[in-house]
Order: C-alpha cells, then sequence, then structure tokens
C-alpha cells in the first residue's frame, strides 16, 4: 500500500507524542527519592538518643545531606545513640554509603568498629529499641540482627530458612549475611522493604542478606517503623543517604 508524504507524517507524529506520553506517565507514577534526615529539622522530620548529653558534645553532626558521627565527641569514652526518623516506613527503599573514621571510644575501643541501619522501630525509642537491623560492622556489614521481640523468617546462604525469634530466652538473634564485599574507603549499603512480607540488604550491589514474613512478638504482622541510624562507639560518616517510598 503506498502512502502520501502527509500521512507519513501523520503516523510519525502520532507515534512521537505516544512514545513522549508514556515517558512522561512513568516519570509521574515513579516515586520519588527524598533525604530522611534532612539538615536543621531535628524533632521535627527526625530525633536524636540520647538527647541529653553534655553540654558542647556532639555524637551526630548533620552536614547537608551527610551525618557525621562521633567526630566532634570530646573524650574517650562515648555513649551509644541513635538518630531516628519520626515517621514510620513500610514499603520502601533506603540507600546510603559509609566509611570508617579512626577514632574508637569505650566500651567498644577495642573491638570492631560497628553502626548500623535499624527498621520497623517499635516502642520507645532507646538504646536499642524493638526493631530489625541490617549491621553495618567492619567485615560484617548486611549481617541480620532481631531484636527484642520479632520474628521472621531468614533465607540461609544455601536457600534453606529458619525461624528468627528474638520474643523468647534471647532477645538479640542474628542471621549472619552470606559474603563479605566490604572495600576500604566508601561502602554502599541498600536495604529493600517491602512491608511485613520481605526485605533483601545488599552491599555495593551484591545481595548479602534476605529474609522475610515479619511478626510481632504477639503474632500480628510487623508492618512499618520508624528507622534509625546508629553510633555504636566509632566514627563514621553516613553520606548520600536516600529513602523512596513505595506505599
Amino acid at each position: 500500500m503506498r502512502t502520501t508524504p502527509i500521512v507519513t507524517l501523520l503516523l510519525y507524529f502520532g507515534a512521537f507524542f505516544l512514545f513522549s506520553s508514556q515517558k512522561s506517565a512513568a516519570k509521574k507514577t515513579s516515586p520519588k527519592w527524598e533525604n530522611p534526615f534532612p539538615k536543621g529539622e531535628l524533632d521535627k522530620t527526625y530525633t536524636f538518643t540520647p538527647n541529653n548529653l553534655p553540654e558542647g558534645q556532639k555524637l551526630f553532626e548533620i552536614k547537608s545531606n551527610k551525618i557525621e558521627v562521633l567526630y566532634a565527641w570530646k573524650g574517650k569514652k562515648a555513649p551509644f545513640g541513635m538518630i531516628t526518623t519520626t515517621k514510620a516506613y513500610s514499603h520502601f527503599n533506603l540507600e546510603l554509603e559509609y566509611k570508617w573514621g579512626k577514632r574508637k571510644f569505650a566500651p567498644r575501643n577495642e573491638a570492631k568498629r560497628d553502626a548500623g541501619i535499624v527498621f520497623h522501630v517499635q516502642g520507645k525509642k532507646v538504646i536499642w529499641p524493638t526493631c530489625l537491623e541490617c549491621q553495618i560492622q567492619e567485615g560484617d556489614t548486611g549481617d541480620l540482627w532481631v531484636i527484642k521481640g520479632p520474628k521472621v523468617t531468614w533465607f540461609q546462604k544455601d536457600g534453606s530458612t529458619e525461624l528468627l525469634d528474638s520474643s523468647g530466652e534471647k532477645d538479640y538473634i542474628e542471621g549472619d549475611k552470606y559474603a563479605n564485599h566490604e572495600v576500604d574507603g566508601w561502602n554502599k549499603v541498600r536495604v529493600e522493604v517491602r512491608g511485613s512480607k520481605s526485605a533483601k540488604f545488599f552491599e555495593n550491589g551484591q545481595l548479602v542478606n534476605e529474609l522475610k514474613d515479619f511478626l510481632n512478638a504477639d503474632g500480628t504482622p510487623l508492618e512499618k517503623g520508624n528507622i534509625a541510624l546508629q553510633a555504636e562507639g566509632s566514627e563514621i560518616t553516613y553520606r548520600n543517604i536516600k529513602i523512596q517510598e513505595l506505599k
């Protein structure tokens, strides 16, 4: 069938506008990324624990999209702490990069450098709360910790599953990561959480842990909670922190 130049032109523009509208719709429906700890929004978007430090002491310093932990601390001993969102999240992707500093503080001055990302935080913002944790620790980033009540089904390295229940005699239960992908300098962590259904931990683009079926101690679904970054006696910088809320 022969087509006239006018018909060809109309077909071309029709295809162009269809492609443009599809691309525009995709942009509109894609959830945006946000900084969960913006500078200057203490007590509005996030809180510090503890919040009664001695005058002149700081656990966390927020600088643009970067959080420096314990760099301004004076002395050889430091308390543990958290910076916690005031908002509860359920379905989300969280990404950040971290880098260890030099100093370590008592009571962990002889231990591995340690920190972490905790999510689905329940109840009071204490050290440490009822929650699930993606560990950030020298050589152990990506370990899972189930803390003070929740129960989860954990995928082991060989693909088999195991119930980790922190509602009984043990209130801190660990699920080891599959492999170590930490490097010197900056490392990237991604945590993908889908309500009470599942979570995946990634270190530098590699899947290092996976879990599913989160329950509270009473057996109800553990669907959502606050998110926190930890300070555990070591200098650490978190940067490029962003969250994509999916629901």
